[in-house]
């Protein structure tokens, strides 16, 4: 054990385990939730789901010192309640038939490669981008944006250089990451908006009308709540509830769960609705339908999520369980007759008869349209004609704006004139199909990691005496390393022969390659692959041909989205010694971070942009969204239109950066390898942790003097980061409370900053998302094997029920891969498990034995068995001999 609490590598000689050990009794952390209680926070609710903030007491039961402060607890509660709605909401989205990204993480493409695209600069029009293959993926601004990544400051100073730019970023809160709109949407945007200004006038005087007897909310400032003037004049088939109701908010200023009023909701029931309202004025705030979007979750007893539509999420607080089953038995009521009813509808729809053409009642004037369903193509003299074709159902508007579509209908993207139909149908012939208009549907949407090269040659036949090109590749996948040698050949043969029949060939090479044969493997399956110490496990080793000749192509499979190529913590560490931490805690708490490079090349400044990602990146995610390996100062208009909450972390070689503090929190000099914090965020009072991490980068610092590999040094970056998130959901195990005081103590600011960040969120979320699908249904797994790895006495009845518990929930092969995954072998593998061998009680004994030898009917347990060392090993084949021998007689 370190210093700081933290496990090392020499500790795990020593588990509580051992027959020498006396073992007195302690009293283990237990998990505490809010239950049925109504107390609410100001800005969120307290109620907390399963993995709740624990707190942890001595035997008499007052809490010890080093726990963490009220707000932290409230802080984690609230986002583990939201994160837990969060899930539930894109659960039920995905159930409906509509794929979440937030859950399957996006869609996985087929190919390996997305975009080639060509950069050059040229004397008279500067940087611009030439070849967009196989169709563009940004024009105007963003193409000349495109063209300064591909081409960096100070390419002309380099005979070659390499760069990495990132493209389908994800808008953050509150900020945009691309070019003002095109005239051309806006023109139609305000055409739609300006045929309902009547209604929307309307709806205004009557909500203006009704908002002095609103409920008073935070939301209702605002006018976020429409409402409800009157009573509904069906008659109420049940008796009124009352409940404490919130909506669940994105917004950074109220995350999470946000009450609509202070005090308790009225709910009443109807045949057809439910509405909830202020029980004194009478006015209703919200009203649930039926409609195909409905459905509720339980969070917990007394506490249920109910989906109003694809963007509304209600939470309802109940005081009796008697309140909440009449609510629910409602929602069941409804949720089914829906269900019905479109059973019904789609009997009808499968009926042949047609049904009869819908117009629009604004159209003034109307006129008949022949559409052939064979081409989906319509013929009118008129050129506003809006068409939608379906095999049931035609409808034919003539009309300035577009015709609203109706559900099963789908609208088609070929309206033409008669005098345009065939101009157009022959100018598309005419093309070239490799460079074909692409519909907006089918382009790609995916984030984009893009590997760009730059060669520059010289030319005494041109005015700057040298020719300056630039080729990128972009790519769905995070190893974009694997291209280097693809782009090098690509770019020789473009000097030779410059024309787009190179990228083609180069495009249709590198997706050859069927990804159906690469191995797709989740989290826990990198996580085993990453512990085993036999590299061709990492990899999957192919071969492309390319010019003629088969080159061999080694694809990483066990990368994670944040890390991003074979970029090196170890530089970062050798370049930065002990200030590589100040740019940890930067990343960790989302401060702004600038890497400063005069004179540099863009390879180099990304190596250190990309690595300082990676310290965290797992456990954490999201790191790339933020991260701009390499940028000038034309990309800084991009990066203002981001709020400084974002925390973005850029690449830069223009000392201009240096100058203008307001831009970063943190600015890291490659040249002089000094880590500068901005003067407003120096403080007269050191860090608590700076000792914390002291120890740490010791610990690091002599791994690295050990020559141990690129590997080890980022995992125990990765560890690091990990043992400061179990510390701040509570969820760490420490030798003792001693060691808990001091640790907590010592990281409780950097777990305070660590709370407010959009990482922390997103985390709880996938936590939430993981408990859901685990195949190992007890969640107390993994905190029971971080007790038996560094608690130092466990009292056996605690340790039989432990080894009980693995019994009871390992039995499939599924089940025994997640479970070894939160084994890897950096911290000993096997290791505190095996250990109970040598226990002094023979009913631990056993069970140990039984539990490795379901571990060694599967081919992933297996491995880890043979990892044991000669000690364990050799226990475990005489402890299973005796059980065969036992169950012999």
């Amino acid at each position: 054990m370190t210093s700081n609490g933290r496990s090392s590598p020499s500790s795990t000689s020593q588990s509580p385990l051992s027959p020498n050990l006396s073992q007195p009794n302690i009293v283990a952390s237990n998990t505490t939730t809010s239950g049925g209680s109504s107390t609410i926070n100001s800005t969120a609710t307290t109620t907390a789901t399963s993995t709740s903030t624990t707190t942890t007491t001595t035997n008499n039961g007052t809490p010890i010192q080093g726990t963490l402060s009220t707000s932290v607890i409230n802080t984690v509660n609230a986002a583990t309640a939201a994160a837990a709605a969060a899930v539930a909401t894109a659960a039920a989205a995905n159930n409906n038939g509509t794929q979440s990204s937030l859950l399957n993480g996006g869609s996985k493409s087929k190919k390996l490669v997305e975009f080639i695209l060509l950069a050059e600069f040229d004397i008279l029009q500067g940087s611009k981008v030439k070849y967009q293959y196989p169709y563009p993926i940004a024009t105007g601004e963003m193409e000349l944006m495109l063209s300064e990544y591909m081409l960096p400051d100070g390419a002309h100073k380099r005979n070659d250089d390499w760069t990495v730019f990132f493209l389908n970023r994800p808008v953050p809160e509150g900020g945009a990451l691309t070019a003002s709109k095109s005239p051309e949407k806006s023109k139609n945007n305000n055409n739609n908006n300006n045929n309902n200004n009547n209604n929307n006038n309307n709806n205004n005087n009557n909500n203006n009308s009704s908002s002095s007897s609103s409920p008073s909310s935070p939301n209702n400032q605002n006018n976020k709540s429409p409402q409800i003037d009157s009573k509904s004049s069906e008659k109420q088939i049940s008796s009124p509830v009352e409940a404490f109701i919130y909506s669940f908010s994105e917004t950074d200023e109220e995350k999470g769960w946000v009450m609509l009023d202070s005090e308790k909701l009225k709910v009443e029931f109807y045949q057809s609705h439910i509405l909830i309202g202020s029980p004194t004025s009478g006015v209703f705030s919200t009203k649930i339908e039926k409609h195909a979007d409905l459905e509720f979750t339980q969070l917990e007893p007394l506490f249920d999520c109910v989906l109003t539509d694809s963007s509304t999420a209600l939470g309802i607080r109940f005081l009796e369980l008697s309140e909440e089953k009449i609510f629910l038995e409602h929602l069941t009521r409804m949720i089914s007759e829906v269900q019905a009813e479109q059973q019904n509808g789609s009997n009808k729809s499968e009926s042949p008869e047609t049904s009869p053409t819908t117009t629009n009642p604004s159209t003034t004037t109307e006129e008949n349209t022949t559409i052939d369903p064979t081409t989906n193509t319509s013929t009118n003299t008129n050129t506003n004609t809006n068409t939608n074709t379906n095999t049931n159902t035609t409808t034919t508007t003539t009309t300035t704006t577009t015709a609203t579509t109706t559900e099963n209908i789908q609208p088609t993207n070929t309206t033409t004139t008669e005098g345009e139909n065939n101009t157009t149908k022959d100018s598309k012939d005419s093309k070239d199909p490799s460079i074909s208009e692409t519909p907006e549907d089918q382009k790609c949407k995916d984030f984009l990691y893009c590997l760009s090269f730059m060669n520059n040659q010289k030319d005494d036949t041109v005015k700057r005496g040298a020719v300056v090109k630039s080729m990128a590749i972009c790519t769905t996948h995070p190893f974009i390393s694997i291209f280097k040698p693809f782009i090098v050949l690509a770019m020789q043969k473009y000097f030779s022969n410059p024309s787009l029949d190179v990228i083609v060939e180069l495009y249709n090479s590198l997706n050859s390659l069927d990804m159906t044969t690469v191995p797709q493997l989740n989290d826990i399956q990198k996580h085993i692959l990453r512990s085993s110490p036999d590299r061709n496990k990492h990899i999957h080793a192919t071969t492309i041909t390319y010019l003629g000749n088969k080159m061999p192509l080694y694809i990483p499979i066990t990368y994670f989205p944040d890390e991003v190529g074979d970029y090196k913590v170890i530089g970062l560490v050798q370049k930065f010694g002990n200030d590589v931490m100040k740019i940890f805690n930067g990343v960790l708490s989302q401060k702004r971070i600038i890497f400063l490079g005069y004179g540099c090349g863009a390879d180099e400044i990304c190596n250190y942009v990309l690595a300082a990602c990676s310290m965290v990146c797992p456990p954490l995610k999201g790191t790339r969204e933020r991260c701009f390996p390499n940028i000038n100062l034309h990309h800084q208009i991009l990066i203002d239109k981001l709020p400084p909450s974002t925390g973005v972390i850029l690449g830069v070689s223009n000392p201009v950066f240096e100058e203008r503090s307001e831009w970063w929190d943190i600015l890291c000099n490659i040249g002089t390898g000094k880590v500068i914090l901005n003067p407003s965020l120096v403080t007269e009072i050191p860090d608590k942790f700076q000792q914390y991490d002291n120890d740490f980068m010791a610990e690091v610092n002599y791994n690295i003097s050990a020559h141990y590999g690129e590997d080890k040094i980022k995992s125990l970056f990765q560890e690091y980061t990990q043992h400061i998130v179990d510390m701040a959901l509570d969820e760490e195990e420490f030798l003792d409370d001693q060691q808990r005081q001091l640790a907590i103590d010592a990281n409780h600011q950097r777990i305070e900053a660590w709370t407010k960040t959009k990482t922390f969120s997103t985390y709880l979320f996938d936590k939430e998302n993981t408990k859901r699908t685990s195949a190992i249904r007890d969640h107390t797994i993994l905190s029971s094997i971080r007790k038996l790895r560094k608690k130092k006495h466990i009292p056996e009845k605690e340790v039989l029920k432990i080894y009980h518990s693995f019994l009871n929930s390992i039995k499939t092969e599924e089940q025994v891969t997640e479970f070894l995954s939160y084994l890897p072998k950096s911290h000993g593998g096997l290791f505190p498990v095996a250990v109970g061998l040598f226990h002094k009680s023979d009913e631990v004994r056993y069970a140990t034995c039984q539990l490795l030898r379901i571990l060694d009917k599967f081919q992933s347990g297996n491995a880890f068995i043979s990892g044991l060392n000669p000690f364990l090993k050799t226990s475990y084949e005489r402890t299973l001999r005796i059980q065969e021998l036992l169950q012999s007689k």
